[in-house]
């Protein structure tokens, strides 16, 4: 009996000291910081390591910045976690400086970094996905996972910019933020523009209707249509379109397109199908034009706030018509 009960007294020792030290039980920990300044270059150095659960310990639980680390994978869009993890390894390539202005009872620092410029070259891959699906090569727009992966692959070293953020100490740890409300250049400087793909959801909407088979791919960053092509799929049994007409057709809208930025314009041919495509791009696009021109109805002009094309509202139009709409769910959203 007195050497089963010294093992026990043994064992809680050994626990209550596995539980005082650093690494053995409770999760990861900060490194030991005397100022504000510092917490926030080990934070940073946290990020650049790829040393997450370490720099999560910096962020208030709800910080929009935690959708950047990793979440238990194939819970809600599992075809982007390869996208993620290739992220994550390229945020590496951050650099920065930090500076403490003493203001704010020493908890206010100034940040200057630079990153990888992801948002814009995603962008890029984004729009010549769309350009080739419009030409006919598959389904390169609607494949949305291999475009930001290329984009990703792409990206190169982006300007250097400085935001203003809060480190203040907090039951013997530091809590980094941003000032005020949500400030997408403070989440976007570490994540070169990532951050705002964060919230990525692509639409198909399809019906027939008088033997035309109507297609619709958005893209939509949260409720904000980006981008978007519509197919439309007709039979040509009695093939009054050859080759030599498709190649007219093709070179018809390309010279069409170079008047109208944003547009992307093509007609492909299989078997007895001849598919339409058109592409827009609402960042670069003209809303009047695109109204007046019949791609945009001109029912949709009230979902449009300050040049913006609402996804919801969109879809749920679409579906009091009689479409059919699925909706990706947004990377790592609670269900």
């Amino acid at each position: 009996m007195n050497c089963l009960h010294k093992s026990k007294t043994l064992c809680a020792l050994i626990l209550a000291l596995c539980l005082t030290l650093a690494g053995c039980g409770g999760g990861p920990k900060q490194e030991a910081a005397d100022s504000a300044e510092e917490a926030t270059v080990h934070f940073l150095t946290n990020l650049q390591n790829g040393e997450f659960d370490q720099a999560k310990t910096y962020l208030d639980e709800g910080n929009p910045l935690l959708t950047i680390f990793p979440v238990e994978e194939g819970e809600t869009a599992p075809e982007l976690d390869a996208v993620y993890r290739q992220f994550r390894e390229k945020m590496s390539g951050l650099t920065f400086r930090v500076a403490d202005e003493g203001a704010v009872g020493n908890s206010m620092v100034y940040i200057a970094a630079a990153q990888y410029d992801f948002r814009s070259a995603i962008n890029e891959a984004m729009l010549a996905a769309m350009e080739a699906q419009c030409r006919g090569d598959g389904d390169a727009f609607a494949d949305y996972a291999g475009w930001m992966s290329q984009g990703i692959a792409n990206a190169t070293m982006g300007e250097e910019s400085t935001v203003r953020a809060m480190a203040v100490d907090k039951k013997g740890g530091y809590i980094i933020d941003h000032r005020g409300y949500t400030d997408h250049d403070f989440m976007n400087l570490f994540t070169g523009g990532f951050y705002d793909y964060t919230d990525f959801q692509m639409a198909v909407c399809t019906n027939t209707m008088d033997g035309v088979e109507h297609t619709y791919y958005f893209a939509a960053l949260g409720d904000e249509i980006i981008a978007c092509i519509e197919e439309l799929t007709e039979s040509d049994e009695n093939g009054e379109l050859d080759a030599d007409t498709i190649a007219g057709l093709n070179e018809f809208y390309t010279q069409a397109a170079q008047q109208t930025p944003g547009i992307y314009m093509g007609v492909t041919k299989d078997g007895s199908q001849v598919v339409t495509h058109v592409g827009i791009d609402f960042q670069t696009a003209d809303q009047n034009a695109l109204v007046n021109s019949g791609m945009v109805s001109g029912s949709y002009q009230g979902n449009m706030a300050d040049g913006k094309l609402s996804l919801s509202a969109t879809v749920s139009e679409f579906e009091k018509s009689g479409m059919t709409c699925t909706i990706t769910p947004v990377y790592g959203a609670a269900e």
